[in-house]
């Protein structure tokens, strides 16, 4: 009998400790690396959910702040891919950053298409290098998000 994927199986909802153990080292270590970044940066807690995007099916792990997404990362054997959605406007700026992120991560930004006024990038971690790229753009994202908040009336 052939064992089923636990990423596949959709009739069980991995928790977030058997996510981890699938994920062979050295992936692993990037992969909790990641999770304890954004759980520490902003706040946020992992949510399991099941994608049935063409895309990347399978069970992931989603991070929101505020109801907005902040990324999804999807785990593999060997690696993981984080999904880090941006606005049109913050491209100009990492643009300007191309020559700052690895060979890989440049190349998919750059075919990247818009889609509704953003940028769906598919980043495969592999390895620091990948890694410390998702930080940046999670990081220029968060800034352009604050920048972009309403302020609030002060109250007299």
């Amino acid at each position: 009998m052939v064992e089923k994927d636990l990423i596949q199986d959709k009739s069980h909802m991995p928790t977030y400790d058997e996510i981890d153990q699938y994920i062979n080292l050295p992936a692993q270590e990037l992969w909790r690396q990641i999770n304890h970044f954004v759980q520490d940066r902003y706040k946020a807690s992992p949510k399991t959910m099941y994608s049935t995007c063409c895309a990347k099916p399978g069970w992931n792990i989603k991070y929101q702040k505020s109801g907005k997404s902040l990324c999804t990362l999807y785990p593999e054997k060997d690696s993981f891919t984080a999904l880090v959605v941006v606005t049109l406007d913050l491209r100009p700026v990492i643009e300007a950053l191309y020559e700052e992120f690895t060979e890989e991560i440049a190349a998919t930004i750059r075919r990247a298409k818009p889609f509704n006024g953003t940028l769906w990038l598919m980043l495969k971690v592999e390895d620091e290098g990948a890694l410390k790229d998702v930080k940046q753009l999670l990081l220029l994202k968060q800034e352009t998000q604050r920048k972009a908040a309403p302020k609030a009336e002060p109250v007299i």
